[in-house]
């Protein structure tokens, strides 16, 4: 009778229909444990234990058998990336027969478009298609990229993410593009002492994407603050037919106006919600976008009297004007200057979205309606804690919350933190107590998937990590807040062998996989 309580009690057993068992899944965990593994027991039960019910035999089944489907994903993954460099090398070699190494500099200049000519007929794509297929294999065979290719042929960075290190390093120039490639390659494709992949630091995709970034900045040739003065005058609004009537509407803008557009889209559609409405979020959101632009307010609710609040980290040093340089300290901007080098204004970060330059942050900090400045204790962190007295988080927490996690804190989302709801990770209805260390930032749908069982989670950082020391930051357009985190050397070694940071969550997933995601490790630039 235990055991069927138990087995009720577990969402992924709720009898919907009867246990039946699929001889597929047989067949599958056969071929993959192999007769008579280890991990496989074929014996008919254990001494002094009952049989499981067949409602058990066909979950525990189905589990083994989603496992080894994932492990084979991740499997087909590696060996894809692997496939990936083994092209890029083929392509680039095709164009030095084609004529890329021939003394007749016109010939040369036509070989990648003869190697795109046989790409495209040989594999039935367009000319566009094998041209960016021509011209990528031969940036990524520069010897600059070496460490790039390298771990995309030991399966360690996938051809996604190579796409994203090329598409950040378009202001690296051509001198810093190795330590820019080798640097990159390490955020992307961290590796263990052994050279396998340490999937518990991989980013995901919008963290690398911000890394790569600030990455880029570090070795880029001009300040980011000239790059968009350039940019600013590319800005524009593009429609594109779609099908069915429908369209795209794209605009090309700065990024804190359109990380401002997008909060407030956010809220006019929060405000929406209501048991009677039909429509879901990105339906409302689209909604009151058409309905601002065409009409100037939303035909339901009052555009006018939502508030939006977008966090903005700023070092403190940028709001008093403070000019750092590159590669010199403060005494040496003219000597660094003479050498070719640029004075360097450190950037400050919209959360959930990137960069943006000095001269934004100041006007931002210029136009807020409040600021929120936090002092970071080096040994502990923010004290930040109701224990059980409340259950819904402060307004401190949830700024805090904000800037800790940025975003969506299951692994691989990156829905911004500004659509995310506090949830406790140790359930207040179990005990759980309302404080830093047991609240995340989840988004609606992964919210879902924890409360109902699903997936699991379980805070794993450690509060007493010694941290870098005591920055403040301040906060524009409504409020936020900022932490600096991480030390060097034995400490940081130290804090990852006792499970990671503070705000380190463990998630399990349905199949028992687990998974680590932790707080961005690099906030914006030192403060």
């Amino acid at each position: 009778m235990l055991q069927e309580w138990q087995l009720l009690d577990d969402p992924r057993s709720r009898r919907v229909r009867a246990p039946s068992l699929d001889e597929s899944l047989v067949d599958l965990v056969a071929e993959e444990c192999g007769d008579g593994g280890d991990d496989c027991d074929s014996s008919g039960g254990t001494d002094g234990f009952p049989l499981p019910p067949p409602e058990a035999v066909v979950v525990g089944l189905q589990d083994e058998a989603a496992d080894l489907l994932v492990a084979r994903i991740e499997r087909l993954d590696r060996e894809e990336s692997a496939l990936s460099a083994q092209r890029a090398a083929t392509l680039a070699a095709l164009v030095q027969c084609l004529g890329g190494t021939s003394e007749d500099p016109f010939r040369r200049l036509d070989a990648p478009t003869l190697a795109s000519g046989e790409v495209s007929a040989a594999l039935r794509v367009s000319a566009r298609s094998a041209k960016a297929m021509v011209h990528e294999a031969l940036e990524l065979t520069r010897g600059a990229w070496a460490p790039v290719l390298e771990a995309m042929s030991a399966g360690r960075i996938p051809h996604r993410r190579v796409r994203a290190i090329l598409d950040a390093a378009v202001p690296v120039p051509a001198q810093n593009l190795a330590a820019f490639a080798a640097e990159a390659a390490a955020v992307a494709g961290p590796s263990r002492p052994d050279g396998t992949l340490d999937t518990d630091s991989v980013p995901s995709p919008g963290a690398l994407g911000r890394r790569l970034r600030r990455l880029a900045e570090k070795h880029a040739a001009e300040p980011l603050a000239a790059r968009k003065a350039a940019a600013l005058e590319r800005r524009k609004v593009d429609i594109e037919p779609a099908g069915d009537g429908m369209c795209w509407l794209t605009a090309y803008l700065p990024l804190e106006t359109a990380a401002a557009i997008d909060t407030r889209l956010e809220a006019i559609a929060g405000s929406l919600a209501s048991p009677c409405e039909a429509r879901t979020l990105a339906q409302r959101r689209a909604d009151a976008f058409a309905e601002l632009l065409a009409e100037g307010v939303p035909k339901s609710g009052s555009a006018g009297g939502t508030r939006t609040e977008v966090i903005v980290t700023i070092p403190a040093r940028v709001l008093g004007g403070a000019v750092t340089t590159t590669g010199c300290t403060d005494g040496g901007v003219r000597e660094a200057r003479g050498r070719g080098e640029h004075a360097r204004d450190d950037v400050a970060e919209v959360l959930g979205y990137g960069d943006i330059d000095a001269d934004a942050a100041r006007l931002l900090a210029a136009h807020a309606s409040t600021w929120t400045c936090m002092w970071v204790d080096p040994a502990s962190g923010a004290p930040l804690a109701v224990g059980r007295r409340r259950y819904a988080p402060t307004a401190a927490m949830r700024r805090f919350l904000g800037a800790r996690d940025c975003t969506c804190r299951f692994p691989g989302c990156d829905k911004p933190g500004a659509a995310a709801e506090a949830d406790h990770t140790r359930d207040w209805s179990t005990g759980g107590p309302t404080s830093t260390d047991n609240l995340a930032l989840l988004c609606p749908e992964h919210h879902r998937l924890k409360t109902l069982g699903y997936w699991r989670a379980k805070q794993v950082g450690r509060a007493g990590e010694p941290r870098r020391d005591p920055a403040t930051t301040a906060a524009g357009m409504g409020s936020g807040s900022g932490s600096g985190s991480g030390s060097g050397g034995a400490a940081a070694a130290t804090r990852e062998a006792r499970g990671g940071p503070p705000g380190t969550i463990e998630w399990t997933s349905p199949t028992g996989r687990r998974y680590l995601t932790r707080p961005e490790a690099d906030p914006p630039l030192p403060f």
